[in-house]
């Protein structure tokens, strides 16, 4: 089924060492989470841009990517001990969180600025992704600011590169990411 597919290939990219030994996202469920989601921000960019007669098979299959990659957060928070009642609850912040970055990275991807994406990553995922209490000074650019631009050029490349692939090969969830993420982001 394409879903798992999907989720696999998502999955897989967003567990590149690169991103947890060069550009400082920490190796913690929350880490782990941001990358999960802004790959998952990725796919579900390039499945909307599917026209035409397959519109609405992309549109059916990025339902079913959605439905099987917060099943699998449900299930991983029981796995790290989260209460059956409070499951709902982290999914919900879990959600929120995916909802509030596809927005903020899409508006970013959308206008080709790395600098504003780099901006966007760190208002939204910041302080989880590279464990900042606050904001880098303008003066002078933290490790923080660099990771972050670091990420940004990256999406910026898998974006296109999953733009760039055949419809048909991305509905049979054939999806080609960037080989080397640290070369891509140099």
């Amino acid at each position: 089924m394409t879903s798992y597919a999907f989720y696999r290939s998502v999955t897989d990219q967003s567990r590149q060492s690169v991103f947890f030994e060069a550009w400082g996202v920490p190796d913690t469920i929350g880490g782990r989470f941001d990358m999960l989601i802004a790959h998952a921000i990725l796919l579900f960019r390039r499945l909307k841009k599917i026209e035409g007669a397959r519109a609405e098979e992309a549109a059916v299959r990025s339902q079913a990517f959605s439905d099987l990659m917060f099943k699998d957060l449900d299930r991983a928070l029981r796995e790290t001990g989260v209460s059956d009642r409070n499951v709902p609850k982290r999914l919900k912040t879990l959600a929120t969180a995916y909802l509030g970055r596809g927005q903020a990275f899409g508006e970013a991807l959308d206008s080709g600025d790395e600098k504003a994406l780099a901006e966007a990553i760190e208002r939204n995922a910041g302080g989880i992704v590279f464990g900042a209490d606050k904001a880098p000074s303008a003066d002078e650019p933290s490790s923080y600011t660099v990771n972050a631009l670091a990420l940004a050029r990256y999406l910026q490349a898998a974006d296109k590169t999953l733009a760039d692939q055949d419809d048909d090969a991305v509905l049979d969830g054939e999806l080609v990411w960037p080989m080397n993420p640290h070369h891509v982001a140099a």
